[in-house]
């Protein structure tokens, strides 16, 4: 975000440059109106002297701010400075895991392929896994403990 002085002094040269035919409170209000939108969506080092060499040349009259945004946006894409990219953060050192740890992941994998083989496996074959409540049996359980149960259709 760039600082709205800044965006405003470099609005006010503009016009110098290219708004020979504007009233002064039409320029103004062109520069009130533009200066903290200009200053949202560009940064401090769009606006300098080069950027307003480069849209004032293509500038017959003070452009709308529907001209000037492309005409600014395409002089920063091309004049923006590049930062070189950081190196990837160091990879912390792991010590090599336990047998219990190798254990417990083995066991944890054998146990999520059963569960996924599950569903076309016959139900004898099938691990234990949850058990679901008809609407009755969960009735009769709020009822059991005392609690009022929720009304769903």
């Amino acid at each position: 975000m760039a600082d709205q002085l800044v965006v405003r002094r470099w609005l006010i040269d503009l016009g110098k440059l290219s708004a020979a035919r504007l009233s002064h409170d039409e320029a103004a209000d062109f520069i009130d109106t533009s200066t903290p939108i200009l200053a949202m969506r560009f940064p401090n080092d769009a606006f300098n002297v080069v950027s307003l060499e480069a849209v004032a040349s293509e500038c017959k009259y003070l452009p709308t701010y529907g001209e000037l945004v492309p005409l600014l946006s395409a002089w920063w894409r091309q004049n923006r400075p590049h930062h070189p990219a950081l190196p990837p953060p160091p990879i912390p050192a792991r010590t090599p895991p336990t047998e219990d740890e190798i254990e417990a992941v083995h066991a944890r994998v054998v146990e999520t392929v059963a569960l996924l083989r599950s569903s076309i496996q016959p139900l004898a074959d099938r691990p234990s896994g949850p058990r679901y409540l008809s609407r009755e049996q969960l009735a009769r359980a709020y009822r059991e403990a005392g609690v009022v149960a929720p009304n769903v259709p």
